[in-house]
Protein backbone atom coordinates (compact mmCIF):
# COMPACT_ATOMS: atom_id res chain seq x y z
CA UNK A 1 0.00 0.00 0.00
CA UNK A 2 1.03 3.51 -0.89
CA UNK A 3 0.22 6.59 0.39
CA UNK A 4 -1.46 9.16 -2.16
CA UNK A 5 -0.07 12.42 -0.35
CA UNK A 6 3.37 13.34 -0.92
CA UNK A 7 5.51 14.15 1.94
CA UNK A 8 2.91 13.47 4.66
CA UNK A 9 4.03 10.75 6.95
CA UNK A 10 5.10 9.80 10.86
CA UNK A 11 7.87 8.62 12.28
CA UNK A 12 7.43 6.39 15.74
CA UNK A 13 10.18 6.16 18.07
CA UNK A 14 9.87 2.56 19.47
CA UNK A 15 11.55 4.18 23.25
CA UNK A 16 9.59 7.41 23.78
CA UNK A 17 6.50 6.19 21.82
CA UNK A 18 6.18 9.91 20.71
CA UNK A 19 5.10 10.87 17.15
CA UNK A 20 7.40 13.16 15.45
CA UNK A 21 5.63 15.11 12.09
CA UNK A 22 8.42 16.93 9.77
CA UNK A 23 5.93 19.45 8.61
CA UNK A 24 4.85 21.84 11.23
CA UNK A 25 2.64 23.26 8.51
CA UNK A 26 -0.20 20.71 8.01
CA UNK A 27 -3.35 21.23 9.97
CA UNK A 28 -4.04 18.75 12.95
CA UNK A 29 -6.64 16.54 10.97
CA UNK A 30 -4.36 15.55 8.01
CA UNK A 31 -1.69 14.91 10.91
CA UNK A 32 -4.01 13.06 12.61
CA UNK A 33 -4.78 11.07 9.50
CA UNK A 34 -1.22 11.12 7.99
CA UNK A 35 -0.12 9.16 11.67
CA UNK A 36 -2.86 6.67 11.49
CA UNK A 37 -2.30 5.53 7.74
CA UNK A 38 1.92 5.54 8.07
CA UNK A 39 1.33 3.48 12.04
CA UNK A 40 -0.76 0.34 9.81
CA UNK A 41 1.99 0.17 7.60
CA UNK A 42 4.37 -0.47 10.79
CA UNK A 43 2.17 -3.33 11.37
CA UNK A 44 0.30 -2.18 14.27
CA UNK A 45 -3.39 -2.95 15.32
CA UNK A 46 -6.29 -0.93 15.13
CA UNK A 47 -7.03 -0.20 19.20
CA UNK A 48 -2.55 0.35 19.41
CA UNK A 49 -2.91 3.19 16.70
CA UNK A 50 -6.22 4.59 18.09
CA UNK A 51 -4.31 4.99 21.77
CA UNK A 52 -1.47 6.69 19.40
CA UNK A 53 -3.83 9.11 18.10
CA UNK A 54 -6.50 9.43 20.34
CA UNK A 55 -9.46 8.73 18.58
CA UNK A 56 -11.88 5.88 18.44
CA UNK A 57 -11.12 2.92 16.66
CA UNK A 58 -13.80 3.54 13.70
CA UNK A 59 -11.76 6.71 12.56
CA UNK A 60 -8.68 4.62 12.40
CA UNK A 61 -10.63 1.87 10.69
CA UNK A 62 -12.27 4.64 7.80
CA UNK A 63 -8.57 6.20 7.19
CA UNK A 64 -7.33 2.74 6.88
CA UNK A 65 -10.18 1.76 4.38
CA UNK A 66 -9.72 4.71 2.15
CA UNK A 67 -6.01 4.24 1.94
CA UNK A 68 -6.60 0.85 1.08
CA UNK A 69 -8.87 2.18 -1.77
CA UNK A 70 -6.16 4.42 -3.04
CA UNK A 71 -8.45 7.49 -1.79
CA UNK A 72 -6.20 10.41 -0.20
CA UNK A 73 -6.83 12.12 3.61
CA UNK A 74 -8.09 15.28 2.07
CA UNK A 75 -11.67 16.43 3.08
CA UNK A 76 -14.19 15.76 0.29
CA UNK A 77 -15.32 19.07 -1.03
CA UNK A 78 -18.26 20.29 0.58
CA UNK A 79 -21.62 22.14 -0.30
CA UNK A 80 -22.17 25.98 0.83
CA UNK A 81 -20.38 29.06 0.06
CA UNK A 82 -16.52 29.15 0.03
CA UNK A 83 -14.82 31.33 2.75
CA UNK A 84 -13.65 34.78 2.22
CA UNK A 85 -10.80 34.85 4.76
CA UNK A 86 -8.33 33.20 3.71
CA UNK A 87 -4.66 32.30 5.37
CA UNK A 88 -3.69 35.47 4.10
CA UNK A 89 -6.29 37.90 5.71
CA UNK A 90 -6.14 35.40 8.94
CA UNK A 91 -2.21 37.12 9.03
CA UNK A 92 -3.34 40.10 7.82
CA UNK A 93 -5.65 40.71 10.45
CA UNK A 94 -3.02 39.14 13.04
CA UNK A 95 -0.53 41.65 12.65
CA UNK A 96 -3.15 44.44 12.56
CA UNK A 97 -4.82 43.60 16.02
CA UNK A 98 -1.23 42.48 17.75
CA UNK A 99 1.22 45.09 15.95
CA UNK A 100 -0.71 48.18 14.87
CA UNK A 101 -1.25 51.37 16.80
CA UNK A 102 -4.77 51.62 18.81
CA UNK A 103 -7.06 54.72 18.48
CA UNK A 104 -5.74 57.77 20.40
CA UNK A 105 -6.03 57.12 24.13
CA UNK A 106 -6.27 53.41 24.25
CA UNK A 107 -3.86 51.06 25.43
CA UNK A 108 -4.83 48.04 23.12
CA UNK A 109 -7.97 47.52 20.94
CA UNK A 110 -10.94 45.81 21.82
CA UNK A 111 -13.05 43.64 19.29
CA UNK A 112 -15.87 46.04 18.34
CA UNK A 113 -12.90 48.97 18.04
CA UNK A 114 -11.41 47.08 15.59
CA UNK A 115 -13.88 45.80 14.29
CA UNK A 116 -15.55 49.43 13.38
CA UNK A 117 -11.87 50.18 12.03
CA UNK A 118 -11.27 47.94 9.35
CA UNK A 119 -14.84 48.48 8.19
CA UNK A 120 -14.16 51.94 7.77
CA UNK A 121 -10.71 50.63 6.05
CA UNK A 122 -11.03 47.51 4.30
CA UNK A 123 -7.69 48.08 2.59
CA UNK A 124 -5.83 47.09 5.47
CA UNK A 125 -6.74 43.35 5.50
CA UNK A 126 -8.20 43.46 1.94
CA UNK A 127 -11.85 41.76 3.07
CA UNK A 128 -14.94 43.28 5.27
CA UNK A 129 -14.23 41.23 8.82
CA UNK A 130 -16.48 40.47 11.92
CA UNK A 131 -15.38 40.99 15.50
CA UNK A 132 -16.55 36.99 15.87
CA UNK A 133 -14.32 36.60 12.87
CA UNK A 134 -11.34 38.47 14.62
CA UNK A 135 -12.23 36.30 18.31
CA UNK A 136 -11.77 33.18 15.94
CA UNK A 137 -8.66 34.22 14.38
CA UNK A 138 -7.14 34.77 16.96
CA UNK A 139 -7.92 32.15 19.38
CA UNK A 140 -7.14 29.57 16.95
CA UNK A 141 -3.43 31.11 16.94
CA UNK A 142 -4.03 31.21 20.93
CA UNK A 143 -3.04 35.06 20.66
CA UNK A 144 -4.80 37.34 23.90
CA UNK A 145 -3.21 40.23 22.75
CA UNK A 146 -5.44 42.18 25.49
CA UNK A 147 -3.39 40.64 27.84
CA UNK A 148 -0.44 42.88 30.08
CA UNK A 149 2.59 41.24 31.78
CA UNK A 150 5.39 42.70 33.35
CA UNK A 151 8.84 41.76 32.97
CA UNK A 152 11.94 43.73 34.51
CA UNK A 153 15.22 43.31 32.23
CA UNK A 154 18.53 43.19 34.13
CA UNK A 155 20.55 45.20 33.31
CA UNK A 156 23.80 44.87 35.64
CA UNK A 157 26.94 43.75 32.54
CA UNK A 158 27.96 41.84 35.64
CA UNK A 159 25.29 39.85 36.10
CA UNK A 160 26.19 36.47 36.71
CA UNK A 161 29.68 37.04 38.35
CA UNK A 162 27.58 38.78 40.86
CA UNK A 163 24.91 36.01 40.97
CA UNK A 164 26.87 33.27 40.59
CA UNK A 165 28.56 34.16 44.95
CA UNK A 166 24.67 34.54 45.98
CA UNK A 167 23.56 31.07 44.47
CA UNK A 168 26.53 29.11 46.16
CA UNK A 169 25.91 31.32 49.14
CA UNK A 170 22.22 29.23 49.10
CA UNK A 171 23.92 25.77 48.05
CA UNK A 172 26.04 25.76 51.30
CA UNK A 173 24.58 28.41 54.06
CA UNK A 174 26.28 28.81 56.90
CA UNK A 175 25.16 28.99 60.06
CA UNK A 176 24.11 32.50 60.47
CA UNK A 177 22.95 33.88 57.35
CA UNK A 178 19.76 36.51 56.46
CA UNK A 179 18.35 38.35 53.62
CA UNK A 180 17.22 42.02 54.51
CA UNK A 181 14.91 44.02 53.27
CA UNK A 182 12.23 47.40 53.94
CA UNK A 183 8.35 47.04 53.36
CA UNK A 184 7.44 50.76 53.38
CA UNK A 185 4.32 52.42 53.85
CA UNK A 186 2.38 49.91 55.77
CA UNK A 187 -1.33 51.85 56.12
CA UNK A 188 -3.05 52.22 59.12
CA UNK A 189 -6.73 52.66 57.48
CA UNK A 190 -9.61 53.25 59.96
CA UNK A 191 -13.46 51.69 57.63
CA UNK A 192 -16.18 53.98 57.99
CA UNK A 193 -18.42 51.84 58.04
CA UNK A 194 -18.26 48.16 60.03
CA UNK A 195 -18.08 45.13 58.12
CA UNK A 196 -21.14 43.14 56.98
CA UNK A 197 -21.56 39.54 58.12
CA UNK A 198 -20.86 36.33 55.57
CA UNK A 199 -24.41 34.60 54.11
CA UNK A 200 -25.22 31.89 52.21
CA UNK A 201 -23.58 31.88 49.20
CA UNK A 202 -22.01 35.23 50.01
CA UNK A 203 -18.39 36.47 51.74
CA UNK A 204 -18.09 38.94 54.26
CA UNK A 205 -18.60 42.41 52.92
CA UNK A 206 -16.10 45.45 53.37
CA UNK A 207 -17.14 49.09 53.16
CA UNK A 208 -14.69 50.59 50.40
CA UNK A 209 -14.40 54.25 51.79
CA UNK A 210 -12.08 54.62 54.62
CA UNK A 211 -9.81 56.68 56.40
CA UNK A 212 -5.65 57.06 56.68
CA UNK A 213 -3.99 57.11 59.69
CA UNK A 214 -0.31 57.18 58.58
CA UNK A 215 1.84 54.71 57.27
CA UNK A 216 4.46 52.61 59.28
CA UNK A 217 7.86 50.56 57.63
CA UNK A 218 9.10 47.23 58.35
CA UNK A 219 12.69 46.50 58.05
CA UNK A 220 12.67 42.94 58.45
CA UNK A 221 15.73 39.93 58.47
CA UNK A 222 14.68 36.26 57.35
CA UNK A 223 16.45 33.43 57.48
CA UNK A 224 16.45 31.22 54.77
CA UNK A 225 17.64 28.07 57.11
CA UNK A 226 14.83 28.39 59.48
CA UNK A 227 12.33 30.09 58.01
CA UNK A 228 11.96 32.53 61.35
CA UNK A 229 12.07 35.83 60.75
CA UNK A 230 12.96 39.06 63.20
CA UNK A 231 11.13 42.36 62.28
CA UNK A 232 10.77 46.14 63.61
CA UNK A 233 8.20 48.42 62.65
CA UNK A 234 9.83 52.17 62.71
CA UNK A 235 8.55 55.41 61.26
CA UNK A 236 11.22 55.88 58.67
CA UNK A 237 13.66 53.71 56.76
CA UNK A 238 16.47 56.11 56.32
CA UNK A 239 20.44 55.35 57.62
CA UNK A 240 19.95 56.36 60.92
CA UNK A 241 17.14 54.25 61.51
CA UNK A 242 19.07 50.98 59.52
CA UNK A 243 22.14 51.61 61.71
CA UNK A 244 19.88 51.69 64.84
CA UNK A 245 17.51 48.23 63.55
CA UNK A 246 20.54 46.49 61.91
CA UNK A 247 22.57 46.83 65.51
CA UNK A 248 20.06 45.03 67.63
CA UNK A 249 19.76 42.07 65.19
CA UNK A 250 23.56 41.67 64.98
CA UNK A 251 23.42 41.76 69.31
CA UNK A 252 20.75 39.42 69.46
CA UNK A 253 23.52 36.82 67.81
CA UNK A 254 26.61 35.12 69.44
CA UNK A 255 29.40 37.95 69.86
CA UNK A 256 32.03 35.62 68.41
CA UNK A 257 29.95 34.62 65.33
CA UNK A 258 30.29 35.10 61.72
CA UNK A 259 27.34 37.14 60.46
CA UNK A 260 26.34 37.00 56.31
CA UNK A 261 23.61 39.71 55.05
CA UNK A 262 22.10 39.09 51.36
CA UNK A 263 21.03 42.80 50.16
CA UNK A 264 19.76 45.07 47.32
CA UNK A 265 21.51 48.07 46.37
CA UNK A 266 19.39 50.47 48.05
CA UNK A 267 21.95 53.84 49.13
CA UNK A 268 21.08 52.85 52.36
CA UNK A 269 22.80 49.40 52.54
CA UNK A 270 25.92 51.16 51.41
CA UNK A 271 25.90 54.58 53.33
CA UNK A 272 28.83 55.81 55.10
CA UNK A 273 27.17 55.40 58.91
CA UNK A 274 26.38 51.86 57.71
CA UNK A 275 29.94 51.29 56.83
CA UNK A 276 30.78 52.45 60.21
CA UNK A 277 28.36 50.92 62.05
CA UNK A 278 29.03 47.35 60.38
CA UNK A 279 33.34 48.43 60.99
CA UNK A 280 32.39 49.04 64.90
CA UNK A 281 30.02 45.81 65.19
CA UNK A 282 33.06 44.00 63.65
CA UNK A 283 35.90 45.44 65.72
CA UNK A 284 37.55 46.76 62.63
CA UNK A 285 38.41 50.11 61.54
CA UNK A 286 36.77 52.31 58.73
CA UNK A 287 37.80 54.88 56.62
CA UNK A 288 35.52 56.78 54.69
CA UNK A 289 35.67 55.82 50.97
CA UNK A 290 33.95 58.03 48.22
CA UNK A 291 32.30 56.04 46.08
CA UNK A 292 29.31 53.68 46.50
CA UNK A 293 30.91 50.82 44.76
CA UNK A 294 34.12 50.98 46.84
CA UNK A 295 32.19 51.09 49.67
CA UNK A 296 29.96 47.94 48.44
CA UNK A 297 33.61 46.13 47.68
CA UNK A 298 34.98 47.19 51.36
CA UNK A 299 31.28 45.63 52.71
CA UNK A 300 31.51 42.31 50.66
CA UNK A 301 34.90 41.78 51.69
CA UNK A 302 35.14 38.73 53.91
CA UNK A 303 38.15 39.86 56.17
CA UNK A 304 35.54 41.00 59.22
CA UNK A 305 33.16 39.52 61.28
CA UNK A 306 29.98 40.82 59.02
CA UNK A 307 30.04 40.15 55.73
CA UNK A 308 27.50 41.76 53.34
CA UNK A 309 26.46 40.52 50.01
CA UNK A 310 24.36 42.76 46.95
CA UNK A 311 22.36 40.70 44.85
CA UNK A 312 23.02 42.39 40.94
CA UNK A 313 21.29 45.59 40.18
CA UNK A 314 17.57 45.32 39.09
CA UNK A 315 17.60 41.37 40.47
CA UNK A 316 16.56 41.52 44.09
CA UNK A 317 14.03 38.20 43.13
CA UNK A 318 17.55 36.56 43.38
CA UNK A 319 16.94 36.41 47.44
CA UNK A 320 13.84 35.92 49.54
CA UNK A 321 12.97 38.83 50.28
CA UNK A 322 11.37 39.90 53.48
CA UNK A 323 8.87 42.51 52.04
CA UNK A 324 6.77 38.67 50.89
CA UNK A 325 6.40 38.42 54.59
CA UNK A 326 4.22 41.61 55.83
CA UNK A 327 1.15 40.71 53.26
CA UNK A 328 -0.11 37.60 55.40
CA UNK A 329 0.91 39.16 58.48
CA UNK A 330 -1.71 42.01 57.44
CA UNK A 331 -4.60 39.18 57.12
CA UNK A 332 -3.87 37.93 60.43
CA UNK A 333 -3.50 41.29 62.20
CA UNK A 334 -5.08 43.94 59.82
CA UNK A 335 -4.38 47.70 60.72
CA UNK A 336 -8.32 48.31 59.78
CA UNK A 337 -9.67 50.54 62.36
CA UNK A 338 -6.14 51.22 64.09
CA UNK A 339 -3.45 53.55 64.29
CA UNK A 340 0.38 53.91 63.45
CA UNK A 341 1.06 53.37 67.10
CA UNK A 342 -1.53 50.85 67.60
CA UNK A 343 -0.53 48.78 64.25
CA UNK A 344 3.21 48.45 64.18
CA UNK A 345 3.80 45.68 66.65
CA UNK A 346 1.20 43.53 64.77
CA UNK A 347 3.50 42.38 62.01
CA UNK A 348 6.33 41.98 64.17
CA UNK A 349 4.44 40.08 66.72
CA UNK A 350 3.02 37.38 63.80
Amino acid sequence: MILSVENQFAFVDDKSKSLVFPHDSLNQRLQQRTAIIALNLCGLDCQTIASYVDCHISMVNRWIARAEDGKDIYDQKRSGRPTIITENTQLRTIAFYCQHSPLPGCNSWSLRDAEKYLREQPDIIGNMISRSSIQRILASHALRPHRHKYFLQTTDPDFFTKMEPIIDLYLNPPENLYNYDECTCIQALRHLAPDLPAEVDQPVCEDFDYERNGTTDLMAFFSPKNGRVHGECTSNHNTQTLCRVFKGHVETLPSDSIIHYVMDNLNTHFHNDFCQTVAKLSGVSYTSLKTGQERRQWLQSEEKRIVIHFVPFHASWLYSAPENYPAPAQLKYPTRGATVLSSENKPAKY
